[in-house]
């Protein structure tokens, strides 16, 4: 069940889906100009310092636009216009997933070519191949260069599914550690999600984006500034008090004795730690989680 952000003043946090759709039109005149779109947001949940995941749809369909906009931004996606980039020039903005609409592109039949072009355009970015109708063999051959597949028509749920493996194929790739275990109290990183015994656990932005902070690197002390460095507010003049006041928040929810933490701990005119992950079954603490060399740089 995902969180419910509660609304808190002094916080630093200031749709439409149907179920089935049917065929578009053939490709309308867009598909000539080279219109494509940039939605930047993410369905694993908002975060306090903005957008994490942006995905480019190259589609010259109007239709089909209206469509991902109407599916994806319901799921807090926001939209920009931008131009085709298929001749191995960096697009304009940094993109994590790329949905091609096949039938925009002057190809009778499907060209693996393609697919290679639109790698060179977008480096690193996972693929997202829309079709007209489901073609065995454009099935099979696309799967095999390891590009996701969704023929038309396609429920909103067929699209957002597609799209959440690609984000949760990226942040594997990107060396992340899902989830945070100490006895029942167990945070979601990819989905930032929070549960205690079992229970959902209603989180306000700034307090979830604190906890996911220190979550990602159990164990290991966390200074002050890259806590706020993490979520968004290195700099801040009024941002070491902010943490505090999250962190005392955090504790009312999380601990069972908020007068004396054993989860969310203090390293006196440092910054803060998790406790070490520890296996609800054995009861034994797991071994902190090896950081990278630059987060062990010193505070």
């Amino acid at each position: 069940m995902a969180i419910q952000p509660e609304l808190v003043a002094s916080d630093w946090d200031g749709p439409l889906e149907r179920s089935a759709y049917p065929h578009f039109s053939c490709v309308s005149a867009l598909n000539k100009a080279g219109v494509s779109v940039f939605i930047a947001g993410n369905l694993m949940g908002s975060s306090a310092s903005g957008a994490r995941t942006r995905i480019v749809a190259l589609t010259g369909e109007v239709g089909l636009l209206r469509l991902l906009r109407s599916i994806l931004e319901a799921n807090g996606c926001k939209v920009f216009p931008g131009a085709l980039a298929l001749d191995g020039a960096a697009p304009g903005q940094p993109v994590d997933i790329v949905i091609a609409d096949l039938e925009s592109f002057d190809c009778e039949s499907l060209e693996l070519h393609l697919i290679s072009r639109l790698r060179r355009a977008y480096p690193g970015a996972e693929m997202i191949a829309i079709s007209r109708e489901y073609r065995e063999a454009d099935c099979v051959a696309i799967l095999d260069v390891d590009v996701d597949y969704l023929p038309r028509p396609f429920r909103a749920q067929d699209l957002t599914a597609r799209v959440r493996v690609a984000e949760l194929r990226r942040f594997k790739a990107a060396g992340h550690k899902r989830f945070y275990r100490r006895d029942s109290f167990v945070v979601d990183l990819f989905d930032r999600t929070v549960a205690l015994d079992g229970e959902s656990i209603a989180l306000a932005p700034s307090e979830l984006s604190v906890l996911t902070v220190l979550a990602s690197r159990p164990g290991c002390v966390t200074t002050f500034g890259d806590i706020l460095a993490g979520v968004g507010r290195a700099g801040s003049a009024s941002g070491r008090q902010a943490v505090r006041t999250s962190v005392f928040r955090l504790r009312r929810k999380i601990e069972r004795d908020p007068k004396h933490p054993v989860i969310l701990l203090t390293e006196a005119g440092v910054g803060y730690r998790l406790a070490p992950e520890k296996d609800d079954v054995s009861g034994r603490d797991l071994p902190p989680r090896r950081l990278e060399p630059e987060q062990n740089r010193p505070p």
